[in-house]
């Protein structure tokens, strides 16, 4: 295996843990609101966003020291948010009200 395509998926491993991250993070916050659908909502359309934006910039420029395998990054990014929001669905659906 190539060397950027090693790093290309480190990359798109550390991306998909940030967007689990965040997104437990914003279930949290709007458990303790009365506004729970709202902030959830709220809270995926700006990861949405600000993901895909730190992706187009990871792909079109160049700020690392190796070329950006696409298909490294991205199979290893939506296997890894894949795997976090169904972890993070079972949670929110066996967590007692």
């Amino acid at each position: 295996m190539e060397e950027s395509v090693l790093w290309s998926a480190v990359v798109g491993v550390l991306l998909g843990l940030c967007y689990i991250v965040t997104s437990v993070f914003v279930v949290l916050l709007a458990q303790q609101s009365s506004r729970f659908v709202p902030i959830v909502l709220g809270g995926m359309v700006l990861r949405m966003f600000g993901f895909l934006v730190a992706l187009v910039i990871i792909i079109q420029f160049p700020i690392f020291p190796f070329q950006i395998a696409l298909l490294a990054l991205t199979a290893a990014f939506l296997i890894v948010v894949l795997i976090g929001l169904f972890a993070e669905l079972t949670w929110v659906i066996r967590r007692k009200v």
